[in-house]
């Protein structure tokens, strides 16, 4: 992508999640390098550059809405298909795979351009610190230069999940030779050179390997000090809510997402020793870090406090607007009118839950319609509760939980080169049992524990922007609502127009 320096306010995050607003230091003009040289001239500047990253990450055409809960959604056809083709004409055409009409193209252009200028605010950032090392204690540079390597890494793997290839481990060499999405690294004025999707993961895994080792070294998550030891620095509450920024252990469960993905025997390894070590990590940690409750398995009576099951997450964003951006999406109580709600039918429910009304996520998850409406009659997802008197709780976007570290072992445990049955379904019946399904899996043989894995992941992670992933990464050829086979045509996002006209190949 041809860089642009584009004006910014970067953002500070307190342990409120009130946000602060900074002056612009990134513009047009001739003295930008000296602007910025001025930022980072000392810790503040730095905090406030990773803060601006992640708040970033929340603006609307990433994941606030569109990369995380919607457009996933819609392309994993996750919800009951819509019917106006006028009054949701964006959606309707994504969940028909008509990327080539203009409302279509307006999403891929719109997060295309602000995922790789959040990319961009990172990299800049990054020369910075080790060009001025020294204004940085110990601390301070290897947490926050770990977040921002792994910032870019997360990024960089959704734009490769979205705009590129899936089914990658039972099609290695054709997707090797492709061309992968931009890896940018620089702040360059040149457009980054394309490599293949080989050298794409190399350069994702160093920036995630690079984080996790900056970040096990001083991260107050993975207790590389005493909480103690953090509290000078942590006046303005930069070590508070660990899972909202991309913390040790986040790192490590992207690192088993990623490894995942490529899907080779020798990275199913590597995602399983990483998924073990997050779910080893969370349970020591007893619910508790600093003095704030994080990582917790929750309760059906804890949901209704902490919507998107929160102290599950491993990372997740706070959405200042959140309850602006869901409320077209996920209402209380439908009406004819209400063509852009996200609804599942009773069929739907059925299915997913499989009838077995102790599941509690078919519950506490799912709110009921009273409307007569025969239109939007149904269920609705309860994970983005609007009450607004859950302030801070009510925020919530979560981008990693911890029931997929559970999938993950489950799958490379019943799938890698040295499988063991029995373990994967002892992974995947600690989740079943934390929800309230104490009937255990057993006898399965590895087709048997995929298909079990497959449910796990609807009913977990409804209105969270997985399946349509799950689906893409292991090559489905059917999902739910649709006649037709998937295929690439579908399962691949093209490429904004700008791109391929100055020469990108996808």
């Amino acid at each position: 992508m041809k860089k642009q320096i584009i004006s910014i306010a970067l953002l500070l995050a307190g342990a409120a999640g009130t946000l602060t607003s900074c002056e612009n230091w990134l513009d047009v003009t001739s003295g930008s390098e000296i602007r910025a040289e001025d930022h980072f001239k000392n810790t503040e500047g730095f905090r406030q550059a990773l803060i601006g990253c992640y708040i970033g990450m929340t603006d609307e055409t990433l994941y606030g809405k569109d990369m995380s809960w919607l457009v996933p959604e819609m392309l994993g056809q996750q919800f009951e298909p819509y019917t106006n083709t006028s009054a949701t004409t964006r959606e309707y055409n994504l969940q028909n795979y008509n990327y080539g009409v203009t409302s279509a193209k307006e999403f891929i252009d719109a997060s295309w351009a602000k995922a790789y200028n959040v990319i961009v605010n990172a990299n800049e950032a990054l020369y910075y610190i080790d060009k001025n090392r020294e204004v940085l204690n110990d601390t301070d540079y290897s947490v926050i230069k770990g977040e921002l390597l792994a910032i870019r890494a997360y990024i960089h793997l959704d734009l490769a999940r979205m705009f590129g290839y899936g089914n990658w481990g039972a099609r290695k060499a054709e997707i090797d030779a492709k061309n992968a999405v931009p890896y940018v690294t620089t702040v360059s004025k040149n457009m980054t050179a394309q490599v293949s999707m080989s050298d794409f993961f190399t350069l994702l895994t160093e920036d995630l390997d690079e984080a996790a080792r900056l970040l096990k070294a001083e991260d107050p998550i993975a207790e590389a000090h005493e909480w103690s030891y953090y509290a000078d620095m942590n006046e303005d509450g930069f070590y508070d809510w660990r899972n909202l920024h991309l913390n040790y252990y986040a790192v490590r469960a992207l690192q088993a997402r990623a490894y995942l993905w490529e899907g080779s025997a020798e990275s199913k390894e590597l995602a399983l020793q990483a998924a073990e070590e997050v779910i080893e990590g969370f349970l020591a940690m007893d619910g508790k870090i600093g003095n704030y409750n994080h990582f917790a398995w929750m309760t059906s009576s804890d949901v209704p406090s902490y919507p998107a099951l929160a102290l599950e997450q491993v990372f997740a964003l706070n959405v200042a607007t959140l309850r602006d951006l869901t409320t077209d999406f996920f209402k209380e109580n439908y009406v004819d009118t209400d063509v852009a709600a996200l609804i599942l039918i009773p069929e739907d429910v059925q299915t997913i839950y499989e009838g077995i009304t102790s599941d509690w996520r078919s519950q506490i998850n799912l709110l009921q319609q009273t409307s007569a409406s025969t239109i939007k009659a149904g269920y609705s997802s309860k994970k983005y509760n609007q009450n607004s008197t859950l302030g801070y709780y009510g925020n919530r976007v979560p981008l990693i939980r911890l029931p997929e570290m559970y999938y993950i072992a489950a799958e490379c445990y019943a799938t890698g080169s040295t499988p063991d049955l029995g373990l994967a379904m002892e992974r995947l019946n600690t989740v079943r049992e934390k929800r309230g399904i104490y009937t255990p899996l057993t006898g399965l043989n590895a087709t048997q524990i995929m298909e079990e894995i497959a449910k796990e992941y609807r009913k977990e992670f409804l209105a969270e922007g997985v399946m349509f992933y799950f689906y893409k990464r292991l090559g489905y050829e059917t999902v739910p609502h649709r006649t037709e086979p998937m295929d690439d045509s579908k399962y691949v996002v093209p490429y904004p127009d700008f791109e391929t006209q100055m020469g990108r190949v996808q």
